[in-house]
């Protein structure tokens, strides 16, 4: 969104703000009800206790368990028979099944910055997302980065960005949280902007810059697997065992995940120079391009790969097809702009390129446009299929380039079907 009118408040926005214009989102800190208990008591299962008791002393205790639901429910229903200019972006820490529904983006809550904690969330977000709840994102750098005592503040960097060993952490946390369906840095302690990490040739701000354009690369992408979220049930970021099922060794790796047909490896040790990758298989064989020196490796083994700084390990699936654009200040800056569409071979594929306004609910009653994309592996042939569907504003032409290991090619695309032989 080129601006941002996003309220952090622990309610819904009222009075002349919802009567004026609907705000960009929500960011509802505490969707469920207050508990009362003093932070200084450490023990968490007396903790647990007494807010059992108070609430379901107070709302009973099924109630109290869906009170996140209903608060979700509440805001995304009142802000719709509000405008339906706006569409509804929820940020909150709490959930249940099925709210879903309701607009709603949960982060993991307020964690202290260690390399134990760091590793413990990717499974957790994982186990989440596999849930049906597909939006899911954390604090890059941690809440808490010093220790003060108390049970819940245990950060390991009491100098923030003035430690080296922070920014590492930082910049490791960034590298996953760019493939995650929403990316966002949040904490206290210290400051979290991309300067305070160093000056343009220095490594932790160039690593984190280099994410930054990542993420902006690939909204083409992202906004397409969000759309096949909303239209057909998808998952952008699952457990390996949701993609190979018939592969053993997958089903325990914690640290390895798809985000789409991109495989996400995140580096969760300090001082890391490389990490053990295992590169799965099925029963078509599989094939997996190094995403950033190309190099192609088979499935079904383990290897090792180099981990600077700079560098997040990455795999593509064969038969992958990746639409990406220039990165830019901000999404709707890339409306209509060139498209390259990265071809990964080793088998036919398809991908279903989806464009809308980028807000409202005007796509509910199908002003949006899709274009299928098909790739036949053995003849390479890319074909861009006639596109289906239009909006207000929409892109009548575009340039769009098909990049593969053999070379590339630029169309100009006015939505017929054109095949590209490669």
């Amino acid at each position: 969104m080129p601006t941002t009118n996003f309220s952090p408040t622990d309610s819904m926005h009222g009075g002349a703000t919802a009567a004026r214009e609907p705000l960009d989102g929500d960011w509802n800190r505490m969707p469920e009800p207050k508990d009362g208990i003093p932070y200084r008591w450490g023990d968490h299962e007396r903790r647990w206790s007494l807010n059992k008791d108070i609430l379901s002393t107070t709302l009973g205790a099924e109630r109290s368990s869906l009170y996140s639901l209903y608060h979700s429910k509440g805001i995304y229903e009142n802000q719709r028979a509000t405008s339906t200019r706006k569409r509804v972006v929820n940020l909150t820490r709490s959930s249940y099944a099925g709210q879903q529904r309701y607009g709603t983006i949960v982060w993991n809550g307020d964690t202290h910055a260690s390399w134990a904690s760091f590793r413990q969330q990717i499974p957790a977000g994982l186990n989440y997302m596999a849930t049906g709840n597909p939006y899911w994102t954390v604090d890059v750098g941690s809440f808490f980065t010093k220790n003060d005592g108390r049970w819940f503040y245990l950060g390991e960097f009491p100098d923030g960005v003035k430690d080296d060993a922070y920014k590492e952490y930082y910049t490791r946390m960034f590298q996953w949280g760019t493939f995650l369906p929403m990316l966002r840095s949040h904490g206290s302690d210290t400051p979290r902007e991309i300067w305070r990490f160093g000056e343009p040739g220095t490594r932790f701000y160039d690593a984190i810059l280099r994410m930054i354009n990542l993420r902006y690369t690939l909204i083409p992408y992202i906004y397409s697997m969000a759309a096949r979220q909303t239209l057909h049930d998808y998952t952008m970021a699952r457990l390996l065992a949701f993609d190979f099922p018939d592969d053993p060794n997958v089903f325990d790796i914690k640290d390895q995940y798809m985000f789409g047909n991109i495989m996400v490896c995140p580096v969760t040790v300090p001082e890391a120079k490389s990490r053990k990758v295992y590169l799965p298989h099925s029963s078509s064989s599989e094939k997996w391009t190094d995403y950033w020196s190309g190099t192609v490796y088979e499935g079904g083994g383990w290897i090792d790969i180099e981990t600077p700084i700079d560098r997040l390990p990455l795999f593509v699936r064969g038969g992958s097809l990746i639409p990406t654009a220039q990165p830019t200040e901000y999404a709707d800056a890339q409306i209509g702009s060139p498209i390259t569409i990265n071809v990964y071979p080793g088998r036919d594929s398809e991908f279903e390129f989806y464009e809308d306004e980028g807000d409202n609910y005007n796509y509910e009653s199908g002003s949006y446009t899709t274009i299928r994309i098909s790739w036949n592996d053995r003849k390479r042939i890319l074909t861009l299929n006639a596109q289906k569907g239009s909006y207000p504003g929409m892109p009548t032409s575009r340039k769009i380039t098909i990049k593969t290991p053999w070379g590339e090619r630029s169309v100009n695309y006015n939505g017929k079907k054109t095949s590209i032989r490669i």
